[in-house]
């Protein structure tokens, strides 16, 4: 079977595509824009290693990940995820990418244009919901009041020690890498500097 993360290990000689393992990572990368052609599925194990102890020591906190090709790292850690907590999600989305830029730009059309609430709706249940959440595109955005505020309050909406949130974000230095005006940019700096690991 061509588009199972799990045909390299599978024992059963005919797949009918029921296993739940199938169905609940399928789902996963499915909603996480994952496709089975991606990098992800040809990496070597350091690299692996590398985003597994990430999400090791972001467990439970807000941890901000800093990494000059913020797509990639996003994607793997994303990725770790799955492989961690699809057991057992019963299509529910306990591994969710947040595109943040997406996401704001989709809000914000969703004001005058009634047909992508859906979509909105479901982004914002799954990164409040999801067990393990990534931010990711930030470097994409121009943080004024709007984008600040959206992201402070998912951010601190998700403050419970069951919940992982790890922002993927560009360079070392936050006051050169993101750009953005005004008070609420400069908590968002600190909030987002305080929490980096490495």
């Amino acid at each position: 079977m061509n588009n199972c993360i799990f045909s390299g290990h599978c024992i059963k000689k005919l797949c009918d595509q029921s296993c739940p393992s199938l169905v609940e990572s399928t789902y996963l990368l499915e909603r996480n824009g994952i496709e089975m052609n991606s990098m992800v599925f040809n990496s070597d194990a350091a690299t692996l290693s590398k985003y597994i102890r990430l999400l090791g020591l972001a467990e439970g906190k807000l941890a901000t990940v800093v990494d000059n090709n913020t797509n990639k790292a996003s994607e793997y850690l994303t990725y770790c995820g799955i492989c961690q907590h699809y057991k057992g999600s019963n299509l529910r989305v306990p591994v969710y990418n947040l595109r943040l830029s997406q996401y704001l730009d989709g809000v914000q059309s969703s004001w005058s244009n009634k047909s992508n609430q859906d979509d909105i709706e479901y982004q914002k249940i799954w990164a409040t919901k999801a067990k393990v959440l990534i931010i990711s595109n930030i470097d994409y955005i121009n943080f004024k009041d709007f984008q600040c505020q959206t992201l402070l309050t998912l951010l601190q909406s998700r403050n419970k020690p069951d919940f992982t949130t790890i922002v993927v974000s560009p360079g070392n230095d936050l006051g050169v890498s993101l750009v953005g005006v005004g008070n609420f940019f400069d908590i968002l700096r600190k909030t987002l500097n305080e929490s980096k690991i490495k």
